[in-house]
């Protein structure tokens, strides 16, 4: 038996994986357990769940997989280090560090086999593989583009059968990923993975500073796809902290030279400015986007493309690749394209070197679940009983009609069931949902639960065999990962997901991929006309919801109305 551990630690999001003998059985993220949003210490409870569901011992492990190889682009590093002297001991030599010593703190809190084999997969690698084998294609062009992992911001690769062969990189400190994060960070967005915030934001704004961003942040260079003018920057600098532990701490990315050049335009009306420049630095990420697809398509190498790395998380870009694309015949961008999922790509990449068969490649249901036994018992607790109310329902028919009825009348409700999604997406199994026809839905969701930014829109979820009648293209969309645009003749019918520019960033929900939640969108399709649910992430300003105890303290602290855990429908009381 091989037993594969694969592990995202010292990097955001920290992750672990279990594959037995070629078969994806588990997945975890460490946020989940120690409820630290993009925790990216050492994932061990993680580990630990990840063993409990496969119900196997430490012992067990074969093989450990870790997301990064301290020793990979020696030569740019070596490079860089030369070209920058003042660089002596910085955010890059402390990652090292600890990511050489995880070998030593897992046999401290493990009772490993002494036989164990350890492999450090290059960080982009990992994340080619989390899209490439999942996708089953023969044959692909992968590309992966994030901030950086193990000195590199870009790849691109060539993958066929069970090979994966890297033919281009962009090396530190040019980095997409970073000037979307530095520009997050100027609009006023400082915590970690606040991207979604600024792309969110630029469909209020015109991208009337394109141009300006264009010709100072960057430099014209034909060698590369992107470069930047390192004058706006901190992140290569001496001191700079990008200190991956228990809490990411990541300093200010850019510097005052920003300010200075944008010093008149801050004066004038600040909302509107920060609106047009999401908007901007949105269509100039989409600009070198468009360009890095062009020489994809330039390359022939198949029809067939994956896609993964922290910007794949970019569903306004993404749009560009999905939507009515003639350049592919495939696409496919999986449901952890981040670093999360770099513990899934590193295993894949074990386990195709012992050439074992990959299976279960494609469910992001990888999770704990609960039997109802379990959570009687809980809901019987002395803390919970005077507080909430609640029944079983044992009739599955009559639990999705109890469920949609109460949505269809307003209410908005928590849908906790079978095993919790891996991957940043709430995907039906620890959702909120609620009626995508009401336009008051947005504010009120913010108003009872979620207490965001007004301009930050609500995903929907779609039965898949509605999709093109309510949608534009032909991307099939389990994990919402892109962008659609609703049809014009539907948008009056679904105003609360619905945003501003008319698209949505739908999921497309399969009976065959999660028949509990598609017999819910079913019922309600039956009730009201619409197959479609409002679907957001079970949380409050937290991590999504691991265990029911969450998910109860979230309905008692919230106006939710009532939440479905399996077969209980719960209220307060």
């Amino acid at each position: 038996m091989k037993l594969i551990l694969g592990i995202n630690a010292h990097h955001a999001d920290s992750s672990a994986c279990l594959i037995e003998d070629g078969k994806l059985i588990a997945a975890m993220e460490e946020e989940r357990i120690n409820r630290i949003k993009h925790y990216s210490g050492y994932p061990i409870h993680s580990i630990k769940e990840c063993l409990r569901l496969g119900r196997k011992k430490d012992s067990d492990i074969t093989d450990i997989a870790f997301n990064t190889n301290p020793l990979s682009n020696l030569i740019p590093k070596a490079q860089f280090y030369i070209k920058n002297l003042t660089l002596k001991k910085n955010q890059f030599s402390d990652r090292f560090r600890k990511k050489i010593l995880i070998k030593k703190t897992l046999f401290q809190n493990l009772n490993l086999n002494k036989n164990i084999k350890f492999h450090y997969i290059e960080h982009h690698l990992s994340h080619l593989a989390s899209a490439y084998f999942p996708s089953g294609y023969e044959n692909a062009i992968a590309l992966s583009i994030d901030g950086s992992g193990d000195f590199v911001t870009f790849a691109l690769a060539n993958c066929k059968g069970n090979k994966i062969n890297i033919f281009k990189k962009v090396f530190f400190p040019n980095s997409l990923g970073i000037f979307y994060h530095a520009m997050t960070q100027f609009l006023g967005f400082n915590n970690y993975g606040d991207e979604y915030k600024l792309m969110g934001l630029s469909a209020y704004g015109s991208p009337i500073y394109f141009d300006k961003i264009l010709s100072n942040i960057f430099k014209k260079d034909k060698k590369d796809l992107f470069r930047l003018n390192l004058k706006f920057f901190n992140h290569y600098k001496k001191g700079f902290k990008y200190i991956a532990d228990e809490n990411l701490i990541i300093d200010q990315i850019f510097n005052d030279n920003l300010r200075t050049l944008f010093s008149i335009e801050l004066e004038k009306d600040k909302d509107q400015f920060k609106k047009d420049m999401a908007a901007s630095v949105q269509k100039v990420y989409e600009y070198f986007f468009r360009k890095i697809l062009d020489k994809i398509v330039n390359e022939k190498i198949s029809k067939n493309i994956v896609y993964a790395g922290g910007c794949a998380l970019n569903s306004s870009a993404n749009k560009i690749l999905t939507e009515n694309n003639s350049n592919f015949n495939n696409i496919f961008i999986p449901f952890a394209p981040g670093d999360n999922g770099g513990s899934l790509g590193a295993a894949f990449v074990v386990s195709s070197r012992y050439k074992l068969k990959l299976k279960n490649l494609k469910t992001p249901y990888l999770g704990n679940e609960f039997s109802n036994h379990e959570l009687s018992n809980i809901l019987d607790k002395y803390n919970y009983k005077d507080k909430i109310s609640y029944e079983l329902i044992n009739n599955e028919n009559t639990l999705f009609e109890l469920a949609t009825k109460l949505i269809a009348n307003g209410n908005v409700i928590g849908w906790f069931q079978g095993k919790m999604e891996f991957g940043p997406r709430a995907l039906g199994n620890r959702s909120i949902l609620a009626d995508p026809r009401n336009p008051n839905m947005k504010k009120i969701i913010n108003m009872k639960i979620k207490r965001r930014e007004s301009f930050r829109p609500f995903a929907p979820s779609v039965l898949s065999k509605f999709q093109k009648e309510w949608f534009e293209g032909n991307f099939d969309n389990p994990y919402m990962a892109s962008l659609a645009t609703v049809k014009q003749d539907k948008k009056s019918f679904v105003p609360a997901i619905t945003h501003i520019d008319g698209t949505a960033r739908i999921q497309s929900v399969d009976f065959d991929l999660n028949p509990r939640f598609s017999s819910l969108l079913n019922a309600f399709y039956k009730l009201t006309g619409v197959p479609i649910l409002l679907n957001t992430s079970f949380n409050e300003n937290e991590p999504i919801v691991f265990k029911p105890e969450h998910a109860l303290d979230c309905l008692l602290r919230t106006d939710m109305d009532a939440i479905f855990i399996n077969n209980y429908m719960i209220k307060r009381k």
